[in-house]
Protein backbone atom coordinates (compact mmCIF):
# COMPACT_ATOMS: atom_id res chain seq x y z
CA UNK A 1 0.00 0.00 0.00
CA UNK A 2 1.38 3.57 -1.25
CA UNK A 3 1.26 6.39 1.61
CA UNK A 4 1.24 9.40 0.10
CA UNK A 5 1.64 11.18 3.61
CA UNK A 6 -1.77 13.27 3.55
CA UNK A 7 -4.56 13.51 6.37
CA UNK A 8 -5.74 9.97 6.50
CA UNK A 9 -9.11 9.68 4.96
CA UNK A 10 -11.84 7.76 5.60
CA UNK A 11 -14.92 5.63 3.67
CA UNK A 12 -18.43 7.61 3.66
CA UNK A 13 -20.35 4.67 3.11
CA UNK A 14 -18.95 2.26 5.05
CA UNK A 15 -16.90 4.37 7.37
CA UNK A 16 -13.90 2.07 6.99
CA UNK A 17 -11.21 4.71 9.30
CA UNK A 18 -8.56 1.58 9.21
CA UNK A 19 -7.72 2.57 5.52
CA UNK A 20 -5.21 5.03 4.24
CA UNK A 21 -5.08 7.20 1.17
CA UNK A 22 -4.29 4.80 -1.49
CA UNK A 23 -4.61 6.59 -4.72
CA UNK A 24 -3.67 3.28 -6.85
CA UNK A 25 -6.74 0.80 -5.69
CA UNK A 26 -9.59 4.30 -4.84
CA UNK A 27 -11.71 1.90 -2.59
CA UNK A 28 -11.59 0.59 0.61
CA UNK A 29 -11.71 -2.99 1.80
CA UNK A 30 -15.56 -3.47 2.45
CA UNK A 31 -16.81 -1.57 -0.30
CA UNK A 32 -14.05 -3.12 -2.99
CA UNK A 33 -15.31 -6.71 -1.65
CA UNK A 34 -19.28 -5.93 -2.00
CA UNK A 35 -18.95 -3.78 -5.57
CA UNK A 36 -19.58 -0.71 -4.24
CA UNK A 37 -18.55 2.60 -5.43
CA UNK A 38 -16.35 4.02 -2.41
CA UNK A 39 -16.07 7.60 -1.17
CA UNK A 40 -13.09 8.82 0.65
CA UNK A 41 -13.09 12.21 2.44
CA UNK A 42 -10.09 13.52 5.03
CA UNK A 43 -10.95 13.35 8.29
CA UNK A 44 -10.34 16.98 8.81
CA UNK A 45 -12.82 17.91 6.53
CA UNK A 46 -15.85 15.67 7.83
CA UNK A 47 -18.82 17.59 8.40
CA UNK A 48 -22.22 16.70 9.07
CA UNK A 49 -23.52 16.48 5.09
CA UNK A 50 -21.53 13.37 4.83
CA UNK A 51 -24.11 11.88 6.80
CA UNK A 52 -26.79 12.68 3.96
CA UNK A 53 -24.71 11.99 1.07
CA UNK A 54 -23.68 8.51 2.81
CA UNK A 55 -27.37 7.56 2.47
CA UNK A 56 -28.26 8.95 -1.46
CA UNK A 57 -28.42 6.05 -3.36
CA UNK A 58 -25.17 4.64 -5.35
CA UNK A 59 -24.95 3.91 -8.44
CA UNK A 60 -23.00 0.88 -8.96
CA UNK A 61 -20.91 0.60 -11.78
CA UNK A 62 -21.45 -2.28 -14.22
CA UNK A 63 -18.76 -5.00 -14.03
CA UNK A 64 -18.00 -6.86 -16.86
CA UNK A 65 -16.84 -10.72 -15.91
CA UNK A 66 -14.46 -12.22 -18.03
CA UNK A 67 -15.08 -15.43 -19.39
CA UNK A 68 -12.40 -18.20 -18.78
CA UNK A 69 -10.31 -19.22 -21.42
CA UNK A 70 -11.93 -22.47 -22.82
CA UNK A 71 -9.85 -25.39 -21.55
CA UNK A 72 -7.71 -26.67 -24.78
CA UNK A 73 -7.72 -30.47 -25.66
CA UNK A 74 -5.70 -33.32 -23.59
CA UNK A 75 -4.14 -33.57 -26.44
CA UNK A 76 -4.52 -32.48 -30.25
CA UNK A 77 -4.74 -35.38 -33.33
CA UNK A 78 -1.62 -33.84 -35.55
CA UNK A 79 0.69 -34.06 -32.52
CA UNK A 80 -0.75 -37.35 -31.56
CA UNK A 81 -0.16 -38.31 -34.94
CA UNK A 82 3.46 -37.45 -34.81
CA UNK A 83 3.78 -38.93 -31.46
CA UNK A 84 2.89 -42.35 -32.46
CA UNK A 85 4.45 -42.84 -36.12
CA UNK A 86 7.31 -41.09 -33.93
CA UNK A 87 7.80 -44.01 -31.76
CA UNK A 88 6.68 -46.51 -34.63
CA UNK A 89 10.15 -45.05 -36.27
CA UNK A 90 12.34 -45.26 -33.13
CA UNK A 91 11.06 -49.07 -32.74
CA UNK A 92 10.99 -50.26 -36.14
CA UNK A 93 13.09 -47.87 -38.75
CA UNK A 94 12.61 -46.76 -42.00
CA UNK A 95 9.47 -47.81 -44.69
CA UNK A 96 11.77 -51.70 -45.51
CA UNK A 97 11.86 -52.16 -41.79
CA UNK A 98 8.22 -51.63 -41.41
CA UNK A 99 7.18 -54.05 -44.57
CA UNK A 100 9.70 -56.92 -43.41
CA UNK A 101 7.07 -56.64 -39.75
CA UNK A 102 4.59 -57.10 -42.11
CA UNK A 103 5.51 -59.77 -43.66
CA UNK A 104 6.68 -61.93 -41.08
CA UNK A 105 3.25 -60.95 -39.52
CA UNK A 106 0.96 -61.91 -42.50
CA UNK A 107 3.50 -65.27 -42.96
CA UNK A 108 2.53 -66.31 -39.19
CA UNK A 109 -0.24 -65.03 -37.23
CA UNK A 110 -2.60 -63.60 -39.86
CA UNK A 111 -2.76 -67.27 -41.41
CA UNK A 112 -4.47 -68.57 -37.93
CA UNK A 113 -6.04 -65.32 -36.76
CA UNK A 114 -6.93 -63.04 -40.32
CA UNK A 115 -8.05 -59.89 -38.15
CA UNK A 116 -6.30 -57.44 -40.87
CA UNK A 117 -6.88 -56.91 -44.24
CA UNK A 118 -3.65 -57.83 -46.16
CA UNK A 119 -4.47 -55.64 -49.10
CA UNK A 120 -5.67 -52.48 -47.18
CA UNK A 121 -2.21 -52.41 -44.58
CA UNK A 122 0.08 -52.24 -47.59
CA UNK A 123 -1.91 -49.07 -49.30
CA UNK A 124 -1.18 -47.02 -46.26
CA UNK A 125 2.23 -48.40 -45.91
CA UNK A 126 4.23 -46.08 -48.33
CA UNK A 127 2.50 -42.95 -46.77
CA UNK A 128 3.31 -43.84 -43.05
CA UNK A 129 6.07 -41.23 -42.44
CA UNK A 130 4.60 -38.65 -44.98
CA UNK A 131 1.23 -38.82 -43.57
CA UNK A 132 1.25 -39.74 -40.38
CA UNK A 133 -1.58 -41.39 -38.62
CA UNK A 134 -1.96 -42.58 -35.23
CA UNK A 135 -3.90 -45.23 -35.49
CA UNK A 136 -1.86 -47.23 -38.15
CA UNK A 137 1.49 -46.61 -36.51
CA UNK A 138 -0.16 -48.06 -33.45
CA UNK A 139 -1.16 -51.31 -35.34
CA UNK A 140 2.16 -51.46 -36.96
CA UNK A 141 3.35 -51.33 -33.45
CA UNK A 142 1.18 -54.25 -32.54
CA UNK A 143 2.27 -56.32 -35.27
CA UNK A 144 5.77 -55.49 -34.33
CA UNK A 145 5.10 -57.11 -30.63
CA UNK A 146 2.95 -59.89 -31.34
CA UNK A 147 5.76 -61.15 -34.34
CA UNK A 148 8.31 -60.61 -31.45
CA UNK A 149 9.61 -64.42 -30.42
CA UNK A 150 10.24 -64.68 -26.46
CA UNK A 151 14.17 -64.09 -25.09
CA UNK A 152 15.70 -63.05 -22.31
CA UNK A 153 17.09 -59.54 -23.57
CA UNK A 154 15.46 -56.09 -23.11
CA UNK A 155 14.19 -55.88 -26.71
CA UNK A 156 10.73 -58.43 -25.98
CA UNK A 157 9.55 -56.31 -22.45
CA UNK A 158 10.28 -52.73 -23.83
CA UNK A 159 8.55 -52.79 -26.87
CA UNK A 160 5.86 -54.30 -24.92
CA UNK A 161 5.76 -51.15 -22.60
CA UNK A 162 6.30 -48.98 -25.24
CA UNK A 163 3.37 -50.47 -27.32
CA UNK A 164 1.00 -50.40 -24.07
CA UNK A 165 1.72 -46.61 -23.38
CA UNK A 166 0.87 -45.45 -27.43
CA UNK A 167 -2.41 -47.42 -26.56
CA UNK A 168 -2.74 -45.01 -23.29
CA UNK A 169 -1.96 -41.67 -25.17
CA UNK A 170 -4.39 -42.75 -28.03
CA UNK A 171 -7.08 -43.24 -25.79
CA UNK A 172 -6.43 -39.96 -23.74
CA UNK A 173 -6.79 -38.49 -27.46
CA UNK A 174 -10.53 -39.87 -28.00
CA UNK A 175 -8.85 -41.23 -30.77
CA UNK A 176 -11.06 -44.64 -31.18
CA UNK A 177 -11.33 -46.68 -34.70
CA UNK A 178 -11.61 -50.36 -36.07
CA UNK A 179 -7.62 -50.14 -35.96
CA UNK A 180 -7.46 -49.15 -32.70
CA UNK A 181 -9.41 -52.21 -31.89
CA UNK A 182 -7.15 -53.87 -33.90
CA UNK A 183 -4.39 -53.31 -32.05
CA UNK A 184 -5.93 -53.45 -28.58
CA UNK A 185 -6.40 -57.00 -29.95
CA UNK A 186 -2.83 -57.86 -30.70
CA UNK A 187 -1.69 -56.91 -27.79
CA UNK A 188 -4.81 -58.73 -25.69
CA UNK A 189 -3.24 -62.03 -27.69
CA UNK A 190 0.50 -61.44 -27.22
CA UNK A 191 -0.72 -61.01 -23.07
CA UNK A 192 -2.60 -64.03 -23.28
CA UNK A 193 0.00 -65.94 -25.20
CA UNK A 194 3.20 -65.17 -22.91
CA UNK A 195 0.90 -65.36 -19.69
CA UNK A 196 1.56 -61.60 -18.42
CA UNK A 197 -0.85 -61.44 -15.39
CA UNK A 198 -3.27 -59.84 -14.65
CA UNK A 199 -2.51 -57.46 -17.64
CA UNK A 200 -3.92 -59.99 -19.98
CA UNK A 201 -7.40 -60.32 -17.90
CA UNK A 202 -7.88 -56.23 -17.82
CA UNK A 203 -7.02 -55.98 -21.42
CA UNK A 204 -9.63 -58.67 -22.63
CA UNK A 205 -11.98 -56.44 -21.26
CA UNK A 206 -10.83 -53.20 -22.00
CA UNK A 207 -10.48 -54.15 -25.73
CA UNK A 208 -14.24 -55.89 -25.66
CA UNK A 209 -15.38 -52.17 -24.38
CA UNK A 210 -13.17 -50.72 -27.53
CA UNK A 211 -14.96 -52.98 -29.42
CA UNK A 212 -19.14 -51.79 -28.47
CA UNK A 213 -17.73 -48.39 -28.05
CA UNK A 214 -17.65 -48.08 -32.10
CA UNK A 215 -20.47 -50.30 -32.41
CA UNK A 216 -18.27 -52.85 -33.74
CA UNK A 217 -20.93 -55.74 -31.71
CA UNK A 218 -23.49 -54.47 -33.55
CA UNK A 219 -22.57 -54.82 -36.93
CA UNK A 220 -21.47 -58.37 -36.91
CA UNK A 221 -25.07 -59.86 -38.17
CA UNK A 222 -25.56 -57.44 -41.55
CA UNK A 223 -24.19 -59.99 -43.47
CA UNK A 224 -24.09 -58.54 -46.74
CA UNK A 225 -24.63 -55.58 -48.55
CA UNK A 226 -24.70 -54.47 -52.50
CA UNK A 227 -21.76 -52.00 -51.96
CA UNK A 228 -18.63 -53.93 -51.69
CA UNK A 229 -16.36 -51.44 -50.13
CA UNK A 230 -19.39 -51.09 -47.36
CA UNK A 231 -19.48 -54.96 -47.58
CA UNK A 232 -15.23 -55.37 -47.04
CA UNK A 233 -15.73 -53.26 -43.99
CA UNK A 234 -18.65 -55.13 -42.64
CA UNK A 235 -16.12 -58.34 -43.25
CA UNK A 236 -13.34 -56.67 -41.20
CA UNK A 237 -15.47 -55.73 -38.20
CA UNK A 238 -16.84 -59.47 -38.19
CA UNK A 239 -13.57 -60.55 -38.32
CA UNK A 240 -12.51 -58.56 -35.59
CA UNK A 241 -15.17 -59.83 -33.24
CA UNK A 242 -14.72 -63.17 -34.20
CA UNK A 243 -10.96 -62.76 -33.25
CA UNK A 244 -12.12 -61.15 -30.12
CA UNK A 245 -14.88 -63.67 -28.37
CA UNK A 246 -12.86 -66.81 -29.43
CA UNK A 247 -9.79 -65.28 -27.94
CA UNK A 248 -12.25 -64.55 -24.88
CA UNK A 249 -13.49 -67.61 -24.83
CA UNK A 250 -10.35 -69.84 -24.96
CA UNK A 251 -8.37 -67.38 -22.61
CA UNK A 252 -11.56 -68.14 -19.92
CA UNK A 253 -11.53 -72.08 -20.35
CA UNK A 254 -7.75 -71.60 -19.49
CA UNK A 255 -8.32 -69.60 -16.65
CA UNK A 256 -11.14 -71.79 -15.20
CA UNK A 257 -12.88 -68.98 -13.34
CA UNK A 258 -14.77 -65.93 -14.35
CA UNK A 259 -17.61 -65.04 -17.21
CA UNK A 260 -16.24 -64.14 -20.71
CA UNK A 261 -16.12 -60.20 -21.15
CA UNK A 262 -17.61 -61.04 -24.02
CA UNK A 263 -20.65 -62.80 -23.47
CA UNK A 264 -23.11 -60.00 -21.90
CA UNK A 265 -23.10 -59.00 -26.03
CA UNK A 266 -24.47 -60.80 -29.37
CA UNK A 267 -22.69 -63.60 -30.44
CA UNK A 268 -22.05 -63.28 -34.06
CA UNK A 269 -24.72 -65.44 -36.10
CA UNK A 270 -22.26 -65.77 -39.95
CA UNK A 271 -18.84 -67.15 -40.11
CA UNK A 272 -16.27 -65.24 -41.30
CA UNK A 273 -15.69 -64.98 -45.23
CA UNK A 274 -12.47 -67.16 -46.39
CA UNK A 275 -9.54 -64.86 -46.20
CA UNK A 276 -8.29 -64.60 -49.88
CA UNK A 277 -11.48 -63.63 -50.76
CA UNK A 278 -11.93 -61.12 -48.06
CA UNK A 279 -8.43 -59.79 -48.85
CA UNK A 280 -9.45 -59.53 -52.43
CA UNK A 281 -12.18 -57.08 -51.61
CA UNK A 282 -14.00 -59.44 -54.15
CA UNK A 283 -16.98 -61.15 -52.25
CA UNK A 284 -18.74 -64.06 -53.86
CA UNK A 285 -22.47 -63.90 -54.12
CA UNK A 286 -23.36 -67.45 -51.94
CA UNK A 287 -24.92 -66.09 -49.38
CA UNK A 288 -23.22 -65.80 -45.94
CA UNK A 289 -22.73 -68.98 -44.06
CA UNK A 290 -24.79 -69.19 -40.57
CA UNK A 291 -22.98 -70.65 -37.81
CA UNK A 292 -24.58 -74.07 -38.03
CA UNK A 293 -23.44 -75.03 -41.11
CA UNK A 294 -22.27 -78.82 -41.22
CA UNK A 295 -19.06 -79.69 -41.28
CA UNK A 296 -19.82 -81.20 -44.65
CA UNK A 297 -19.60 -78.07 -46.15
CA UNK A 298 -15.92 -76.73 -46.37
CA UNK A 299 -15.20 -73.38 -45.06
CA UNK A 300 -11.77 -71.95 -44.21
CA UNK A 301 -9.63 -72.51 -41.34
CA UNK A 302 -10.44 -68.83 -39.34
CA UNK A 303 -14.37 -70.14 -39.76
CA UNK A 304 -13.51 -73.58 -38.30
CA UNK A 305 -12.07 -71.84 -35.78
CA UNK A 306 -15.01 -69.80 -35.06
CA UNK A 307 -17.31 -73.01 -34.96
CA UNK A 308 -15.09 -74.65 -32.30
CA UNK A 309 -14.96 -71.33 -30.16
CA UNK A 310 -18.85 -71.43 -29.99
CA UNK A 311 -19.29 -75.21 -28.94
CA UNK A 312 -16.31 -73.77 -25.95
CA UNK A 313 -18.78 -71.28 -25.20
CA UNK A 314 -21.76 -74.04 -25.28
CA UNK A 315 -19.34 -76.05 -22.59
CA UNK A 316 -19.18 -73.54 -20.11
CA UNK A 317 -22.79 -73.14 -20.36
CA UNK A 318 -23.17 -76.46 -19.17
CA UNK A 319 -20.29 -76.33 -16.77
CA UNK A 320 -21.70 -73.09 -14.77
CA UNK A 321 -25.67 -74.05 -15.13
CA UNK A 322 -26.62 -72.57 -11.99
CA UNK A 323 -29.77 -74.99 -12.34
CA UNK A 324 -28.57 -78.24 -11.63
CA UNK A 325 -25.98 -79.06 -8.87
CA UNK A 326 -24.38 -81.67 -11.28
CA UNK A 327 -23.76 -80.84 -15.38
CA UNK A 328 -26.71 -82.95 -17.67
CA UNK A 329 -24.99 -85.94 -18.81
CA UNK A 330 -27.10 -86.07 -21.59
CA UNK A 331 -26.00 -82.94 -22.34
CA UNK A 332 -22.07 -83.51 -22.14
CA UNK A 333 -22.24 -86.57 -24.57
CA UNK A 334 -23.77 -84.23 -26.77
CA UNK A 335 -21.16 -81.81 -27.02
CA UNK A 336 -18.76 -84.53 -26.43
CA UNK A 337 -20.02 -85.76 -29.89
CA UNK A 338 -19.34 -82.25 -31.70
CA UNK A 339 -16.13 -81.99 -30.59
CA UNK A 340 -15.13 -85.37 -32.00
CA UNK A 341 -16.50 -84.53 -34.77
CA UNK A 342 -14.38 -81.64 -35.10
CA UNK A 343 -11.26 -83.43 -33.99
CA UNK A 344 -11.46 -86.02 -36.90
CA UNK A 345 -12.47 -83.57 -39.24
CA UNK A 346 -9.66 -81.11 -39.35
CA UNK A 347 -6.86 -82.97 -39.67
CA UNK A 348 -8.83 -84.48 -42.89
CA UNK A 349 -9.28 -80.92 -44.37
CA UNK A 350 -5.50 -79.93 -44.94
CA UNK A 351 -2.56 -82.44 -45.09
CA UNK A 352 -0.88 -80.12 -42.64
CA UNK A 353 -3.18 -78.36 -39.78
CA UNK A 354 -0.41 -76.24 -38.74
CA UNK A 355 -0.21 -73.38 -38.27
CA UNK A 356 -3.68 -73.42 -40.79
CA UNK A 357 -5.83 -75.62 -38.01
CA UNK A 358 -4.14 -74.84 -35.38
CA UNK A 359 -6.12 -72.87 -33.86
CA UNK A 360 -9.13 -74.85 -33.93
CA UNK A 361 -7.71 -78.10 -33.28
CA UNK A 362 -6.51 -76.39 -29.87
CA UNK A 363 -9.44 -75.12 -29.04
CA UNK A 364 -11.20 -78.45 -29.79
CA UNK A 365 -8.53 -80.34 -27.46
CA UNK A 366 -8.99 -77.90 -24.57
CA UNK A 367 -12.90 -78.16 -24.81
CA UNK A 368 -12.49 -81.95 -24.67
CA UNK A 369 -10.16 -82.04 -21.86
CA UNK A 370 -11.81 -79.62 -19.77
CA UNK A 371 -14.98 -81.95 -20.67
CA UNK A 372 -13.30 -84.90 -19.48
CA UNK A 373 -12.75 -83.48 -16.70
CA UNK A 374 -15.11 -82.40 -15.44
CA UNK A 375 -17.29 -85.66 -15.68
CA UNK A 376 -18.19 -87.51 -11.87
CA UNK A 377 -16.41 -90.78 -11.88
CA UNK A 378 -15.15 -93.34 -9.54
CA UNK A 379 -11.88 -94.72 -11.00
CA UNK A 380 -10.47 -92.70 -14.29
CA UNK A 381 -8.74 -96.14 -15.41
CA UNK A 382 -12.27 -98.00 -15.31
CA UNK A 383 -13.51 -95.44 -17.27
CA UNK A 384 -10.59 -95.39 -19.95
CA UNK A 385 -10.42 -98.98 -20.44
CA UNK A 386 -14.38 -99.91 -20.80
CA UNK A 387 -15.38 -97.46 -23.45
CA UNK A 388 -14.02 -96.84 -26.82
CA UNK A 389 -16.63 -94.88 -28.51
CA UNK A 390 -15.23 -91.97 -30.54
CA UNK A 391 -16.26 -89.50 -27.88
CA UNK A 392 -15.08 -91.55 -24.82
CA UNK A 393 -11.61 -90.20 -23.18
CA UNK A 394 -10.08 -93.26 -24.49
CA UNK A 395 -10.42 -92.18 -28.07
CA UNK A 396 -10.14 -88.81 -27.07
CA UNK A 397 -6.69 -89.29 -25.70
CA UNK A 398 -5.31 -91.89 -28.48
CA UNK A 399 -6.69 -88.87 -30.87
CA UNK A 400 -4.60 -86.39 -29.57
CA UNK A 401 -1.49 -88.66 -28.84
CA UNK A 402 -1.80 -90.04 -32.65
CA UNK A 403 -1.67 -86.06 -33.64
CA UNK A 404 0.80 -85.40 -31.26
CA UNK A 405 3.78 -88.16 -32.41
CA UNK A 406 2.93 -86.73 -36.35
CA UNK A 407 4.20 -83.03 -34.90
CA UNK A 408 6.97 -84.12 -33.08
CA UNK A 409 8.09 -86.32 -36.02
CA UNK A 410 8.22 -83.44 -38.63
CA UNK A 411 8.64 -80.96 -36.35
CA UNK A 412 11.77 -79.09 -38.56
CA UNK A 413 8.95 -78.30 -41.05
CA UNK A 414 6.77 -76.54 -38.61
CA UNK A 415 7.21 -73.02 -38.72
CA UNK A 416 7.34 -71.89 -34.73
CA UNK A 417 6.47 -68.21 -35.62
CA UNK A 418 2.94 -69.22 -37.12
CA UNK A 419 2.07 -71.48 -33.80
CA UNK A 420 -1.02 -70.40 -31.99
CA UNK A 421 -1.32 -69.83 -28.38
CA UNK A 422 -4.45 -71.99 -28.36
CA UNK A 423 -3.45 -75.74 -28.20
CA UNK A 424 -0.87 -75.84 -25.10
CA UNK A 425 -3.59 -75.92 -22.53
CA UNK A 426 -5.27 -79.15 -24.03
CA UNK A 427 -2.00 -80.94 -24.47
CA UNK A 428 -0.84 -80.10 -20.49
CA UNK A 429 -4.42 -81.57 -19.38
CA UNK A 430 -3.74 -84.82 -21.93
CA UNK A 431 -0.76 -85.13 -20.14
CA UNK A 432 -2.08 -85.05 -16.71
CA UNK A 433 -4.71 -87.61 -17.48
CA UNK A 434 -1.69 -89.84 -18.46
CA UNK A 435 -0.15 -89.21 -15.65
CA UNK A 436 -3.15 -90.06 -13.31
CA UNK A 437 -3.75 -92.87 -15.55
CA UNK A 438 -0.45 -94.52 -14.52
CA UNK A 439 -0.88 -94.05 -10.81
CA UNK A 440 -4.07 -96.56 -11.23
CA UNK A 441 -2.56 -99.33 -13.87
CA UNK A 442 1.09 -98.87 -14.09
CA UNK A 443 1.02 -98.67 -17.60
CA UNK A 444 4.22 -97.34 -18.80
CA UNK A 445 2.46 -96.81 -22.36
CA UNK A 446 0.68 -93.86 -20.38
CA UNK A 447 4.00 -91.85 -19.53
CA UNK A 448 5.59 -92.49 -22.84
CA UNK A 449 2.19 -90.88 -24.37
CA UNK A 450 2.80 -87.98 -21.66
CA UNK A 451 6.44 -87.40 -22.00
CA UNK A 452 5.26 -87.22 -25.93
CA UNK A 453 2.08 -84.29 -25.36
CA UNK A 454 5.21 -82.65 -23.16
CA UNK A 455 7.58 -82.86 -25.81
CA UNK A 456 5.09 -81.04 -28.22
CA UNK A 457 4.24 -78.44 -25.22
CA UNK A 458 7.91 -77.40 -25.61
CA UNK A 459 8.24 -76.93 -29.00
CA UNK A 460 5.07 -74.48 -28.20
CA UNK A 461 6.99 -72.66 -25.23
CA UNK A 462 9.49 -71.24 -27.86
CA UNK A 463 6.95 -69.18 -29.37
CA UNK A 464 4.46 -68.59 -26.08
CA UNK A 465 5.87 -68.01 -22.65
CA UNK A 466 2.61 -69.28 -21.62
CA UNK A 467 3.08 -72.95 -22.41
CA UNK A 468 6.59 -72.81 -20.66
CA UNK A 469 4.83 -71.86 -17.54
CA UNK A 470 1.71 -74.18 -17.34
CA UNK A 471 3.98 -77.31 -18.49
CA UNK A 472 6.08 -76.71 -14.98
Amino acid sequence: MINTGTASKACIACRDRKRKCDRIKPSCSLCYRLGRVCHYEPRSRRNDTSVVLSSTPLQVPTVTLLSPPETPPLCLQPDVNKAITGRLLHAVGDISAIRVIAENYFGSVHRWFPILSEVSYYEQLTSTYTDPNAEYSLLSLSMALITLMPSEDESFSSLYMLVKSAIAIVEAANIHSLEVVQARLLVTLFEAGHGIEPAAFISMAATTRAAVAIGLNQKINDPCCHDENINSKIQAGLRVWWGLVMLDRSYTIERGEGSCATHQYESPQYLPRDGSVWDNKILSSAKPLNLSTPSSIRVGGFARQAQVSHVLHILMMHLHDSRTSVPDPDEADQIARTLTAFSMLLPEETPQPWPMYCGALGMCFSAMMTLHESRPRTSLSEEYLNCDQPESLRSSLERIHGLCTRFNARIEQVSVDAMSPFPPYGLIRAATLRHQLFKETGDYSHITAADSLTLMVKHFSKRWKRAGKNSN
